[in-house]
């Protein structure tokens, strides 16, 4: 496929709920009560956990995958098998498949057309994305691509190197909304969000759907090629000033901070044309 092996892959996937009868059998195998609580507290315990379980079937290993985004320096495109005719939206090369199997073993060729230096980037992609790629290579029976079983193979997950380069906050987890708003990118996910997928493919809005994969994986591209050091310098709003006050907040172990006027979010673009003019996608 390339005539000379991408540095990097930006890498995104998207799932829709799973069978509603594996929430439990997934639960159990989590599920470990404390031996001091009484049979009432855990079978309340139990029954609550579950229903969050149940409330989050797109995150279950039984899960399938709709969609895959890649995006390298020259490419950009979607694989998917949702039922859409058109072969290109806004520009970006959609590729559809008969069936999920059928659509991780294009990925496959894709992904094993990569060198083993191939940077493979995104955001959550080690807690995320390539654990459920993984696991649906085999759930379908197929082999699984090359990079995806090598151990060296380079990854960036900008979740990772954020919270750990970029912020002292200690947070384990931040979104790929608040990197994008901090760092003063367009972020589309205030207009549709990884919470809006399932209801987007329950009302059959599947182009709405391979949109948000397009943002989606050029959002996460644009944030990387930041963070490495890699974009040009862009023209930003100025930072808004806040003024001090008094307000002092003592927390549970006895440190008193000083607190400032929360900050104001950055506004973002209000429409979809306007955030795909920032990342390049001409309409």
């Amino acid at each position: 496929m390339w005539l000379v092996a991408p540095r990097y892959v930006v890498l995104d996937i998207e799932t829709v709920a799973g069978c509603p009868d594996d929430a439990e059998a997934a639960f159990l195998r989590v599920f470990c009560p404390n031996p001091n609580w009484k049979a009432a507290t855990i079978g309340e315990r139990y029954l609550d956990a579950l229903q969050q379980r149940r409330e989050r079937l797109a995150l279950l290993d039984s899960s399938p995958l709709i969609t895959v985004a890649l995006a390298t320096d020259t490419d950009c495109r979607i694989l998917h098998w949702l039922p859409v005719e058109s072969s290109a939206l806004y520009g970006v090369p959609l590729e559809r498949y008969s069936s999920e199997r059928m659509m991780l073993a294009r990925l496959r060729d894709y992904l094993e057309s990569c060198s083993d230096t191939t940077l493979f980037v995104g955001h959550n992609i080690v807690g995320f994305d390539l654990p459920r790629l993984r696991l649906r290579y085999l759930t379908n029976g197929l082999r699984i691509p090359r990079p995806l079983t090598n151990t060296h193979q380079p990854v960036y997950d900008t979740m990772l190197v954020w919270t750990d380069l970029f912020s002292i906050e200690g947070a384990k987890f931040i979104s790929l909304h608040d990197c994008l708003e901090i760092a003063r990118l367009p972020s589309h996910k205030t207009i549709v969000s990884g919470a809006d997928v399932q209801r987007l493919y329950d009302a059959g809005e599947y182009l709405t759907l391979l949109l948000y994969a397009i943002l989606d994986v050029l959002a996460e591209r644009a944030l990387f090629l930041c963070m490495t050091g890699q974009s040009d310098d862009r023209t930003v709003p100025d930072a808004p000033v806040r003024e001090r006050t008094n307000t002092t907040e003592t927390h549970s172990d006895g440190n008193i901070e000083t607190a400032g006027t929360p900050s104001q979010s950055q506004d973002v673009p209000d429409s979809v044309k306007d955030i795909l003019a920032s990342m390049g996608i001409r309409m």
